[in-house]
């Protein structure tokens, strides 16, 4: 299929890419010869997912290589824009951004999150949210997730981000956020969220000079 949904606006680019086609075609829509990133890949899906995103990044118009971190962050070589990547087979999401920080996460909702809230919800986030709605469970999640993937998050835990409460789940949507840093308070009131199928799509975008790390 492809190409399924594809967001341009002043602050960022966002696409989301179902994978449906052989590996052989992804290459082709790709372009060239050279994929030196996938040979390090021996999983099946993994590839198709890289090469999904990379099949993204020509939608957006770069053709640049993806390089990473030490902490798996990606950049983008010869490029000062911002990236987030996130794939939960067989969607691909990729956001890109010239002027602000991103991160981006989908998650297949209804997969068990229940056994794991003690690692990400706050202790303000369990008096407000049913712990037997999968559904929000794994907005909340992803939610986390995006955020962690902006810079300067290592070290920080879920349980120090709080989602404010929300009385009901829309097909897309805005959130806020806080992160509590020792005695300060980082605010988040840039976060979006969408529906595709079976899998949230929930996003970041942020000023960097707005951040107090």
């Amino acid at each position: 299929m492809g190409l399924i949904d594809l967001v341009k606006n002043d602050d960022y680019t966002l696409g989301i890419w179902r994978v449906e086609e052989t590996e052989e075609e992804l290459k082709v829509n790709v372009g060239g010869t050279h994929f030196p990133g996938l040979n390090k890949i021996t999983h099946h899906r993994r590839r198709l997912e890289w090469l999904a995103a990379r099949s993204l990044l020509k939608e957006f118009g770069y053709q640049g290589f993806v390089k990473y971190h030490p902490s798996r962050r990606p950049f983008l070589a010869n490029s000062r824009a911002h990236i987030s990547i996130s794939h939960s087979f067989p969607f691909v999401t990729v956001i890109l951004s010239s002027n602000f920080l991103v991160g981006i996460d989908i998650e297949y909702y209804n997969r068990s999150f229940k056994s794991v809230t003690h690692k990400y919800l706050s202790e303000r986030e369990k008096r407000w949210i049913d712990q037997n709605d999968n559904k929000m469970l794994a907005l909340i999640w992803s939610t986390k997730e995006a955020l962690y993937k902006l810079p300067g998050m290592g070290g920080i835990s879920g349980t120090d981000m709080d989602v404010k409460p929300i009385e009901t789940i829309a097909n897309n949507g805005n959130l806020d956020a806080i992160i509590r840093i020792g005695g300060t308070v980082q605010r988040f009131n840039y976060i979006r969220y969408s529906y595709v199928g079976s899998f949230n799509v929930v996003w970041v975008c942020c000023n960097p000079r707005t951040l107090i790390w």
